[in-house]
């Protein structure tokens, strides 16, 4: 399975239509005609490690972020419910490849915190990938008759 950062986001905003139909979830700051309340998923600095056999570790760190009208009653409550969703939904969750196929993906170090009544939800996905090889393969194979000369 290919694991592209467009998939990330994807299968994310897949976790969140879930349970918040809707709520519009955008991969990128919209300048003009937002939809509150809504979702944001934002790349953090991220990190690629080199390991053997042309594999790496992705470290991608991720927020989700849940923005709301502000100062609305029980603004509060809406933040905590999205929280303790994403808590019990996001250690594992399917992760859709761009040809159909689903594999589970874990998270760490989930936390979430809340700045400016906006909820930002973070956490790592560490995945092990491996870059695909183009090897070209012999096609025909060379005899060679050489021999011993003996004195």
């Amino acid at each position: 399975m290919i694991f592209t950062l467009e998939n990330v986001i994807n299968s994310l905003a897949g976790v969140l239509t879930a349970q918040y139909p809707d709520y519009p979830v955008y991969a990128s700051p919209n300048q003009q005609g937002t939809d509150y309340p809504c979702f944001f998923i934002f790349f953090m600095p991220s990190k690629i490690e080199k390991h053997m056999n042309d594999r790496f570790l992705r470290d991608l760190g991720v927020d989700i972020v849940f923005v709301q009208q502000r100062n609305i009653v029980n603004g509060n409550a809406e933040i905590q419910a999205i929280a303790e969703y994403l808590d019990g939904t996001l250690e594992l969750f399917d992760y859709v490849g761009s040809i159909g196929g689903t594999s589970k993906i874990r998270t760490f170090e989930r936390q979430w915190q809340t700045e400016d009544d906006e909820m930002h939800y973070q956490f790592h996905i560490r995945q092990r990938v491996s870059i695909p090889r183009n090897n070209e393969l012999m096609q025909i194979m060379e005899e060679n008759n050489a021999s011993i000369k003996e004195n």
